[in-house]
């Protein structure tokens, strides 16, 4: 049959084009370990490992709590923890809290 070739060539396009779709969705844990990357390694450690500092062991930080870890990050704490109002956006926050869930094991 002439439409074999035809189907099988549709259903090879439709099983690349929605591979491609999943592997387009970004996981917000690793944008959020990019964000930590980049805003949050130095006080807190490589993999949410303390380097020594006075800073808070983020792995423990109580996975029903992120009301308190949001406002942590937006009005910051003390003189330890800066506020990060106006540098993260409200999304890279949630991005940054999916990544704590995962205790730096990503």
């Amino acid at each position: 049959m002439k439409s074999t070739p035809i189907i099988l060539m549709l259903t090879t396009t439709l099983v690349a084009s929605q591979a491609f779709a999943q592997a387009a969705v970004p996981n917000p844990a690793e944008q959020g370990r990019d964000l930590y990357e980049t805003n949050c390694l130095t006080c807190h450690g490589p993999d949410m490992i303390n380097p020594g500092t006075v800073s808070y062991d983020l792995r423990k930080f109580p996975a029903d709590a992120k009301a308190r870890f949001v406002n942590s990050v937006v009005n910051g704490k003390g003189q330890g923890m800066p506020a990060w109002r106006g540098v993260v956006t409200p999304p890279e926050v949630d991005q940054l809290w999916a990544y704590v869930l995962t205790r730096g094991k990503l």
